[in-house]
């Protein structure tokens, strides 16, 4: 399901927040060498460039076009469009293979076995993902009344996997102990609800009947927000998995 393509892909880019630094310097140390990474399932590249700082070279790969398109240029990043299952790239090829909140949507026995493949003995895989939002307690219920029992029947079955930190995705290989990573960002109300509205479940029912929920939602965050008008700490619950594949 391609639920992404229906968007601006600068919007999408533009609404979602950029990963915690601690994290691409955790991974460049679980290798002998910051060699060759695939950043699979790359979206615009917001993880690309950031691993292009920590590793010598950056393959970045999209199903999507459009977003591959919109990726942010970089002289260590070599984007193209490909799906995660099935890549040109050699046999036994990457140090580190990861992907950014996106393993939800993969066909994972397709690859399992692509990274298999494409992985070097002993080479690492990493995935991470945020869940929601927390704003304050006000915000939150706002949030909870106004926007998702709307969004509730547009929900795709993947979303699920994502909600409950991929505990319920079978890998292949034993998992590392990572250390804990925070997720924080400062957004307006109006940031706030471009994020809301690029989740896939928005996106599938603006499709079905357009984008008057978020501008009904609009001023009820508002009215609640706590510094009108400003920007505020919003969290998001972040999780990453990780294994060394023999």
């Amino acid at each position: 399901m391609r639920t992404f393509d229906g968007q601006s892909s600068t919007n999408y880019s533009r609404t979602r927040p950029m990963y915690p630094a601690e994290l691409y310097y955790w991974l460049s140390q679980q290798v002998n060498s910051p060699g060759v990474v695939w950043d699979c399932a790359c979206g615009t590249g917001q993880a690309s460039v950031d691993l292009a700082a920590y590793f010598e070279q950056v393959e970045a790969s999209d199903i999507s076009e459009s977003q591959v398109t919109a990726a942010t240029p970089h002289r260590k990043v070599n984007y193209q469009v490909c799906p995660a299952e099935k890549t040109h790239y050699p046999d036994n090829y990457f140090d580190v293979v990861c992907v950014a909140h996106a393993l939800h949507w993969f066909d994972l026995k397709a690859f399992w076995e692509e990274l298999r493949r494409v992985l070097k003995p002993g080479g690492v895989f990493v995935c991470w993902g945020y869940n929601w939002l927390q704003v304050g307690e006000a915000e939150d219920k706002a949030i909870a009344e106004s926007v998702l029992p709307l969004l509730a029947p547009y929900w795709p079955p993947q979303s699920r996997l994502l909600w409950n930190q991929y505990n319920d995705i079978e890998f292949p290989f034993e998992l590392m102990d990572v250390p804990a990573f925070e997720l924080n960002c400062y957004w307006s109300v109006t940031q706030t609800l471009e994020f809301i509205r690029s989740w896939s479940a928005s996106q599938l029912r603006i499709q079905d009947r357009g984008d008057d929920f978020l501008l009904d939602a609009s001023p009820i965050l508002r009215e609640v927000w706590s510094e009108p008008n400003q920007k505020q700490e919003i969290h998001l619950p972040f999780f990453v998995k990780a294994g060394r594949v023999l």
